[in-house]
């Protein structure tokens, strides 16, 4: 495939897999054992890391944030709660999704392209219980997610092991010789009253909030330029509405401040030139993907292949195409809770008229 042109504007927003940077102690839990061989990675926006040396591939506020976990066959995320919208992608893996005050109220498996949207004020963690190198995508809601919120026995686990979180965030290792700052307070875990008012979800509930890959039921005319001759693509709706032109049902509805959908589409076939007023970021799960864009100062196109992620800037108009040869899947992630007001082209709309 010939060299693409990619602008050095553009060169920041476009995060290959080889550049994430993997951070093992962004957590209270990594030195405790079962969960102690984590890597996570904080991608667009600051994330929750409780790591001081983390390293944010794309700092720009989006209105939502990105990043990732890596864990071995056995690994556990350990329970814990946000304050804001937490959805994950199954990237790679089979993953045990559990929750409640104790990790017993319900369970959930997640294979390969499913994805979980996770409720608020609700201790949830997760244990990849498949290939070794599994791997997890997380959208995190708006530009600041606030602090992680951790189940007693978390915090009691890692001060056996040497760590400490302070309410402001910070995390203290006092195996390294860190001591509690002056006037720094410790958080302590939750009280009885607090777990009590902790959310209740069924099995049921949560299954209403898992995308099936497996048993995807996709609308085929959910954008404008479906209707152009010869469109070979798919559209799921997963949360909220979208892109969508034309009315498409998604899984879960109520407010993330983001959407989220996969297009599936045959080589040749993709989202025609638009733009869009809403951060919109590409998360590849299959497939090469080619993203053309054309703004006031800027032009180029670059190949997206598995793991590949790219924020597009609001201002320029992308197109969005499968190549290769084999049918591609692409999640794609735009800012706020509202239908996206899309501009198509004037090509494409001129092209649907006829």
């Amino acid at each position: 495939m010939k060299a693409l042109d990619v602008s050095e504007k553009m060169k920041k927003r476009i995060i290959r897999k080889e550049d994430l940077v993997a951070d093992k102690t962004a957590f209270i839990d990594a030195r405790t054992p079962g969960s102690d061989k984590k890597e996570n990675y904080t991608i667009i926006g600051p994330g929750v890391s409780e790591s001081s040396q983390r390293f944010i591939n794309l700092k720009e506020a989006h209105g939502f944030n990105i990043g990732a976990a890596a864990m071995p066959n056995g690994c556990v995320n350990s329970l814990h709660s946000h304050e804001t919208a937490e959805v994950f992608l199954v990237s790679k893996g089979t993953w045990s999704f559990f929750w409640g005050v104790d990790g017993k109220d319900g369970e959930a498996i997640l294979y390969e392209g499913d994805v979980i949207s996770l409720p608020t004020n609700m201790f949830r963690g997760f244990k990849n219980i498949g290939s070794d190198d599994g791997f997890l995508l997380c959208i995190l809601g708006e530009d600041n997610p606030g602090k992680v919120i951790w189940a007693p026995k978390v915090l009691e686990d890692a001060k056996d092991h040497g760590l400490v979180l302070l309410e402001d965030g910070r995390l203290i290792d006092t195996l390294e010789g860190m001591g509690i700052p002056e006037g720094a307070k410790v958080i302590e875990p939750a009280s009885e009253e607090v777990l009590q008012q902790m959310r209740k979800v069924s099995e049921e509930e949560m299954e209403a909030r898992v995308f099936r890959f497996k048993h995807r039921k996709p609308v085929e005319n959910a954008y404008l330029d479906s209707h152009l001759p010869g469109a070979k693509k798919k559209s799921y709706g997963i949360i909220g509405d979208g892109l969508a032109t034309y009315e498409r049902p998604s899984i879960v509805k109520n407010p993330h401040s983001f959407s989220l959908e996969l297009l599936e589409a045959e080589p040749g076939n993709g989202l025609k030139s638009h733009k869009q007023e809403v951060p919109q970021v590409l998360m590849v799960l299959s497939g090469q993907w080619k993203v053309s864009w054309k703004g006031d100062n800027d032009e180029g196109e670059t190949i997206l292949t598995e793991r590949d992620i790219m924020s597009v800037p609001t201002d320029v108009f992308r197109s969005i195409e499968c190549v290769g040869d084999e049918e591609g899947c692409l999640y794609v992630v735009s800012g706020g809770d509202e239908r996206v007001v899309v501009e198509w082209s004037k090509e494409v709309v001129e092209s649907v008229k006829k």
